[in-house]
């Protein structure tokens, strides 16, 4: 091949093996696609959730696991976008009680903290990235923001003055007795969605991770 000829194929072969970019591009068709798949998703992992509900603040759930998801993807505004309309969405359709403003706000937050998790971690490893942003939103968001969003809730709003004790009924009791399942729910999510991160890659919901394009390359040689 004379040297004109590797100019020409040279840029058609980068294309051709170039890795997209992390998550989606916001706005455009592929983006607003991904994110109403993933929150039909996550609305059907609420309605399931339904079922496992222990009480009104503990369920077992994969709800987390569509979530992360979403914030790998779509990056941390659609994982924001996802968790806002699922939970605002389940709580108009199934409500259980006086809808809380500050759960559904709550919930915003760990799509959006996630996908900055995923965006600026420096890692190429989605395995790392996913535990890394899985259990920091299991612990912040889930954990101790909602569980402070239904202590004020019932305390300010509702006027359950027991929420001010630290019997089972209060801040303490919430984080002990109810809570902590739910922490550990969450946490479980996390390693879920680390066991699809091959399948993810399959269906090109993430890039390729380094290793995969390098034996992609090795066999083309």
């Amino acid at each position: 091949m004379s040297k004109s000829q590797q100019e020409i194929a040279t840029p058609a072969f980068e294309i051709k093996n170039k890795v997209r970019s992390q998550s989606v591009a916001f706005g455009t068709t592929r983006w607003l696609t991904y994110t109403a798949l993933l929150t039909a998703l996550a609305l059907m992992m609420k309605v399931i959730g339904q079922i496992g509900t222990l009480s009104e603040i503990s369920k077992l759930t994969l709800i987390y696991t569509v979530w992360l998801v979403a914030a790998a993807v779509l990056g941390p505004i659609g994982g924001g976008t996802v968790c806002f309309i699922s939970d605002l969405l389940i709580a108009l359709v199934f409500p259980t009680g006086v809808l809380n403003p500050f759960i559904t706000l709550v919930c915003t937050l760990y799509g959006v903290f996630a996908g900055l998790i995923f965006k600026y971690l420096p890692t190429k490893h989605y395995s790392v990235k996913f535990i890394v942003a899985g259990l920091s939103c299991a612990v912040v968001c889930t954990f101790v923001l909602d569980s402070l969003a239904i202590w004020g809730w019932c305390k300010y709003y509702l006027g359950l003055k027991s929420f001010m004790s630290g019997g089972k009924n209060g801040l303490f009791g919430i984080y002990m007795l109810t809570r902590l399942f739910q922490l550990g729910v969450a946490a479980a999510n996390t390693f879920i969605a680390v066991a699809m991160i091959p399948l993810l890659t399959k269906l090109k919901l993430l890039p390729p991770t380094k290793k995969a394009v390098k034996n992609k390359e090795a066999g083309n040689a």
